[in-house]
């Protein structure tokens, strides 16, 4: 039986969800729309009023209807919308060409995927949007294997198991990324529950990525590989709080700039023990460190006075 609503005003069931969805709108060439509720007792066909129970079949859905030869979608985006609080489920497949969106309801408006998502083939042009991971591991939250290329996490939260977990996103010769507005957080309200690194970018590709405006908490915030090429990318606009390094960026590549730094490092003697990456490609930083109270350093250069 499908999903109904109450008629306003009135007692009885009437129609289902879908006779409300706007069909009408136009949202561009068109291409899939798949539905998953973590919560139902039983799997759909993917349909608003029977959706998928899981998400690893909204993804094969959606894989099985990009890649067709017969409707030529191979430029189009599919939209996966999940909704569901704390569930478990272990992803192991990336939707090509889709936007998974949260639309659930938790502790957060947005769904928590609980487990340990290792990804095995690439898949370029991922979205994810609203959506929440914990992890239920010690090691890695998110492991991204290369060629994932246009990769976009949106507004989303990370986080790690209650005794720490080693890496929130590992992230392996992926271009053309962003990472914006997402929050990394503590788990249990302590410190000592933590990722390792929070961000975690490996590999040798990895030009015009963008890492903006995300809440990091970790031992190191954000790590890029020595061999790492990432011309055209930007690290900038973030808050991190590292108990060591809140930058370490190896690979020197990176434009960084007015992002607003914790270290529990005291830097009074060298704010690198702070901060790592080209000076010359740094602008507007601003690190606090637990040395002298009451001071920061602006990166590169100028000392802020008590």
């Amino acid at each position: 039986m499908s999903e109904r609503i109450l008629t306003v005003g009135g007692n009885q069931a009437s129609r289902p969800i879908s006779d409300f969805l706007m069909v009408n709108d136009y949202e561009g060439p068109k291409a899939g729309k798949y539905y998953v509720d973590l919560n139902v007792a039983a799997t759909g066909s993917g349909s608003p009023d029977h959706p998928f129970s899981t998400i690893a079949e909204a993804i094969t859905a959606s894989n099985a209807s990009i890649g067709l030869a017969a409707n030529r979608w191979w430029a189009r985006r599919n939209k996966i919308f999940v909704c569901g609080d704390g569930i478990k489920e272990d992803l192991t497949v990336l939707p090509e060409k889709c936007d998974i969106i949260g639309c659930g309801s938790d502790l957060y408006p947005f769904p928590r995927v609980i487990g340990r998502h290792v990804i095995a083939a690439a898949a370029v042009g991922t979205r994810f949007i609203n959506m929440g991971f914990q992890a239920n591991n010690a090691t890695d939250l998110i492991t991204i294997p290369a060629g994932c290329h246009g990769l976009q996490l949106l507004n989303c939260l990370f986080v790690p198991k209650a005794s720490g977990t080693t890496i929130g996103l590992k992230i392996t010769d992926t271009a053309c990324m962003k990472i914006a507005g997402c929050s990394f957080q503590v788990s249990g309200g302590t410190m000592d529950n933590i990722f390792g690194t929070a961000i975690s970018l490996l590999g040798t590709v990895g030009h015009e990525t963008e890492i903006s405006y995300n809440k990091i908490i970790g031992t190191v915030g954000i790590l890029t590989a020595t061999a790492l090429v990432a011309l055209g990318s930007h690290i900038n606009n973030n808050f991190i709080h590292a108990t060591g390094l809140t930058i370490n960026d190896v690979a020197q590549d990176y434009y960084v700039y007015d992002n607003r730094l914790i270290t529990d490092v005291d830097i009074d003697s060298d704010t690198t023990l702070g901060i790592v990456c080209k000076p010359e490609l740094a602008c507007g930083n601003i690190i606090t460190g637990s040395g002298t109270a009451g001071t920061s350093d602006w990166y590169p250069w100028a000392r802020i006075a008590a």
